[in-house]
């Protein structure tokens, strides 16, 4: 096998047919691994960092494994370091190669081989991994075979809902609590007058819609914390990114949820695979009596089962309350944290997952003990 680091925008730009072909043939075909998503991630986030998208190629020159990296100066524990990592944030549901069916832990290894190799490198980072996939258990299995410093840490857990049956079966199988609530809010709402909701293709950021999204994200609770759309001109560029490369395919819808011709809450769709993918959402806080979040997404998992055309429908989030009231089935993720063969990284390894655990571990029994003396003395 021979590998190849891809550095230079336009180099990754011009693999998208041999990618997007090796991500349908591999385990992880999923939205976020496309190399629309990789390249409008790039084009929104990259600033400030250097490509090292790793290429695996066999010996008939055929593309048969990707690692989606880059290279970051980061802080570690206050410490500067550079670290190379899988591209992604939080605007990445996930992140993991993109490997052949054939030679799954071949081409594993072979990456991780070579990303070990990095003498320039403090620590590496595969960010997100779905702990069910085969990368996750390969990597784990082999980086500790050959006595790698790793550490685990927990990421995001996500919701997701499989459409496998008719709407009555799934909807009587939430908690009674739950759909009393929902009947609720949807009579509640149904008393409101001019509410609506619209489902809008969207084929570019040109569309109008896209500016109704925006408004509704600037009004939403997430203003406050600068985490709506329009205060991270980052963010902003990465919907309107994703539009334009992915909105000549088809595959996004904008739902909406109006008060009268005032756009109050939706949801931004991508369809891939038989999965829909709700990569943002949000609902105007003044409207927040409506329940128009809520109102939104009962009728949109509604329609899905109705039309029964999509698989599943993944939430492209955390296991909040009110996600887990729609499905107990979740993907657990992590990050994996390999340490070089280098002084600084032994000592932040030791101080992240020997010393660090220890202190706490100190300051736990050392609580537990006064609360024990003080049940002692009452």
């Amino acid at each position: 096998m021979k590998i190849k680091i891809i550095t230079s925008p336009e180099e990754l730009g011009s693999l998208g047919q041999e990618w997007n072909a090796l991500l349908k043939d591999s385990a992880n075909n999923v939205i976020y691994l496309t190399h629309e998503w990789i390249m409008a991630w790039w084009s929104s986030f990259g600033k400030g960092n250097i490509l090292n998208v790793i290429a695996v190629y066999n010996e008939k020159g055929q593309l048969v494994g990707i690692a989606p990296m880059m290279r970051t100066n980061n802080r570690y524990r206050g410490v500067n370091i550079t670290k190379i990592c899988l591209m992604a944030n939080g605007h990445s549901p996930s992140s993991n190669f993109i490997i052949s069916k054939e030679n799954i832990a071949e081409i594993t290894k072979a990456i991780l081989d070579y990303l070990k190799g990095n003498s320039d490198t403090d620590i590496i980072e595969l960010t997100k991994l779905d702990t069910n996939s085969q990368t996750y258990s390969i990597a784990f299995d082999y980086l500790n075979m050959n006595s790698s410093r790793i550490g685990i840490k927990e990421s995001i857990e996500s919701p997701f809902i499989l459409i496998n049956s008719d709407w009555e079966t799934f909807f009587s199988g939430r908690s009674q609590r739950f759909r009393k609530s929902l009947r609720n809010k949807i009579n509640r709402a149904n008393k409101s007058v001019g509410i609506s909701i619209e489902k809008i293709q969207i084929n570019n950021s040109n569309n109008p819609a896209i500016q109704d999204m925006f408004a509704v994200s600037e009004k939403s609770w997430k203003r406050q914390d600068g985490t709506d759309i329009t205060s991270n001109p980052q963010s902003k560029n990465f919907h309107k990114e994703i539009c334009d490369r992915f909105g000549p395919q088809g595959i996004i819808s904008l739902w909406l949820l109006r008060k009268e011709t005032i756009p109050i809450a939706f949801e931004f769709h991508l369809t891939y695979d038989n999965v829909v993918y709700p990569i943002r959402a949000d609902y105007d806080e003044s409207y927040k009596e409506l329940s128009p979040g809520s109102i939104l997404e009962y009728n949109i998992i509604k329609t899905l089962f109705d039309e029964a055309k999509i698989r599943e429908y993944n939430t492209c989030g955390h296991s909040y309350n009110y996600l887990m009231n729609w499905s107990e089935d979740t993907r657990k993720h992590a990050n994996i944290e390999i340490f070089c063969k280098n002084y600084k990284s032994s000592l932040l390894y030791s101080l992240e997952y020997k010393l660090i655990p220890l202190l706490r571990k100190i300051k736990l029994n050392k609580v537990k003990q006064q609360i024990m003396n003080l049940g002692e003395t009452t």
